[in-house]
């Protein structure tokens, strides 16, 4: 079994510092970053290392959510660092190195450490809006027999037909895991022969409405199940019912975390995944792999330093394509470097050196220039700080940097749509004594552009760490301003007149349930589509961030809403309950009312603020900043209303 790279070695009460102090850009003096809060968290030598804070809507409030190797994960508020009600969340002692992933008010996390593969307690598992861990699977060795460790994150997608998480183990085991459930879906677990490290990116590469898993992994010569298997690695495609559509072999192991996204030239699917440095020497040693689809290698670029770190596919030159940016971990004696790729070649368009050592992956944000610029936080060595840095993207340049007290980072940051509409970044490190957590906004910016197409906010993309930045089919261009309508049939056809393009449907695959709405995105290059039971189907660019397909629902959902700037979504039933999604906060429900008549439909505000929702009867509720207008609940109607619009 191969090991993984891990460079580090009981959590106190959380005390949130409120900072007023200003950091002003190095080559961009109008940028003006300022640090908000800050979390001390006393957890000694076992402090938040290779686990990257994602976000995720426990309650009223976005949060974001890191776990340390001390055994817990924490919940603190984007607003002012205070904890989320019951969190953080206790493993009984079990590292949490991956990236916590979630789907609603639900959290995913895989607890387990290389440092001890066979600690009771590690596997995949769930928690609830209040931080209770609700159900654990334990991957299992085959021989000898016994529970194995979750080092990676757990992806959350749409697998056979329902919500699932999937990641793989130190137990050469991958699972697929039922949200609903919480046991193994249909032809899993998987025998993957070796440890895998990697979080799994999940996306649908050939435009069939299924999902599949993409994922890297370690490889030990010897012979398992009468295949041979050399030392090295491999990146590996599966069906989402667990058959193995392809693979790519190396001879170097992969414990990068796979991107997904149409970079190759002329947008092709490609996947792109770094390497490790276990076997030595080998040739794919420092390369950062590209392939197609198909498996079939587009690309291999050598770089300065191991590239374990996850790659970002992202819009850094504002000309609409996608680029692949990497850092590079060049040990304890040199500071690492920031890459930007061709997308479609893998030429180096520039690099440039970073504080530290770069170890878990780079984050992009768009500053108000109409491009990426990329967000890297690196690590200490013998004669270097690490620190955070802001990258112009178009040209390298640092446009801003920060100590962030000392600290020394080994995952990647996350920049978020803040509740004060600006943008956030959030990052989470360590020193001597323990681990914090330091948020920052950057002032007078919009944070509606956090989500936009080209981004890559955090860690493996979004908070369920599917890893893609959208494979649906390539909507054609608009070809000017939008114009025209789309329409949806119950069976999931879409058909599109004026201008708008088709970006594909699902119809003829056979729903569960039948579709009963559908939204645009904010530039009408693609759209989502929902059914009663919830599941979501997404086209375009428009983004998976979640469904309740797999839920037991009290009543069907009856329709949807995104939010103004596409980050999220809502989802409606008919008795008035909300699921959010995404960056779409929970303002409020009736699903613990008495209605007099169904829901039938809802609308939110222009600035996302709040939503109304509409009864059969024309009864209107209004939430959050949403204003009540007048009902027409006491007017003798000839006939049910049916839908609600706002302005």
């Amino acid at each position: 079994m191969a090991a993984s790279a891990a460079a580090l070695g009981t959590a106190a009460g959380l005390a949130p510092a409120l900072t007023a102090g200003t950091l002003q850009a190095q080559a961009a003096p109008a940028l003006q970053i300022n640090q908000v809060w800050s979390v001390p968290i006393a957890d000694g030598n076992s402090p938040i290392a290779l686990s990257s804070p994602t976000v995720a809507s426990l309650d009223a409030v976005p949060a974001a959510v890191v776990g340390d190797r001390a055994g817990h994960i924490y919940a603190l508020h984007l607003t002012d660092g205070s904890e989320v009600a019951g969190w953080p969340a206790n493993t009984g002692g079990v590292p949490v190195d991956g990236a916590p992933s979630s789907l609603g008010a639900t959290v995913f996390a895989g607890l387990g450490s290389s440092a001890n593969n066979v600690q009771p307690g590690s596997g995949y598992a769930r928690f609830s809006a209040t931080g209770q861990e609700q159900l654990l699977t334990v991957p299992m060795l085959p021989s000898p027999s016994q529970n194995v460790g979750v080092q990676n994150g757990l992806a959350i997608g749409t697998l056979q037909g329902q919500p699932a998480a999937v990641g793989g183990s130190m137990a050469q085991l991958q699972d697929a895991i039922s949200i609903g459930s919480w046991t193994p879906l249909g032809g899993f677990p998987w025998f993957q022969a070796d440890s895998n490290f990697t979080t799994p990116a999940v996306a649908d590469l050939y435009g069939n409405g299924r999902n599949e898993i993409i994922e890297g992994g370690d490889s030990t010569a010897g012979i398992a199940y009468n295949q041979t298997y050399s030392n090295g690695g491999h990146i590996r495609i599966l069906s989402d019912t667990g058959n193995l559509v392809c693979e790519s072999d190396t001879n170097q192991v992969v414990q990068s975390s796979p991107a997904v996204g149409e970079f190759l030239g002329g947008a092709r699917v490609g996947i792109v995944a770094g390497t490790g440095g276990f076997w030595q020497p080998a040739s794919d040693t420092n390369q950062l792999i590209a392939m197609d689809s198909h498996c079939d290698r587009a690309w291999e670029t050598p770089l300065d330093g191991l590239t374990g770190s996850s790659p970002a596919l992202v819009d850094a030159l504002g000309n609409g394509q996608l680029q692949v940016a990497e850092g590079t971990d060049r040990g304890q004696g040199a500071p690492g470097t920031v890459w930007l790729l061709n997308g479609s070649n893998g030429q180096p368009i520039w690099q440039a050196p970073a504080l530290g050592r770069i170890m878990g992956g780079i984050v992009s944000v768009d500053l108000g220039n109409g491009h990426q610029d990329l967000v890297v936080v690196s690590a200490s060595g013998n004669s270097f700080p690490g620190g955070v840095q802001i990258f112009d993207g178009q040209t390298g340049q640092v446009v801003w940097q920060s100590g962030a007290d000392n600290l020394s980072f080994q995952n990647a940051a996350l920049v978020t749509h803040d509740p004060n509409g600006t943008i956030g970044i959030t990052v989470a490190g360590y020193k001597a004594g323990g681990s914090e957590v330091i948020h920052y906004e950057v002032a007078n910016s919009n944070g509606g552009v956090v989500n936009e197409a080209g981004a890559w906010p955090m860690f493996h993309h979004d908070s369920q760490l599917t890893g893609s930045a959208g494979t649906a089919i390539s909507c054609p261009a608009l070809g000017g301003a939008a114009n025209g309508y789309l329409m949806a049939e119950d069976d999931g056809g879409v058909y599109n007149f004026g201008n708008l393009p088709f970006c594909g449907s699902v119809e003829g695959i056979g729903l569960n349930r039948p579709v009963v709405g559908m939204a645009s995105t904010r530039d009408h290059g693609g759209y989502w589509l929902v059914a009663t039971d919830g599941g979501i189907f997404a086209f375009g660019d428009a983004p998976f961030y979640g469904s309740t397909g797999n839920l037991q629902l009290v009543r069907p959902v009856v329709g949807m809403a995104p939010t103004p700037d596409g980050g999220g979504y809502w989802l409606i039933a008919s008795d008035g309950g909300i699921f959010a999604f995404g960056d779409a906060p929970f303002y409020g429900s009736t699903g613990n009312l008495p209605l007099v008549r169904p829901v039938v439909g809802m609308a939110s505000t222009p600035s996302g603020g709040g939503y109304w929702m509409v009864a059969s009867d024309g009864g209107i509720f209004a939430f959050a900043n949403a204003p009540f207008y007048g009902s027409a609940s006491s007017a003798p109607l000839f006939h049910s209303v049916v839908a609600i619009s706002s302005i």
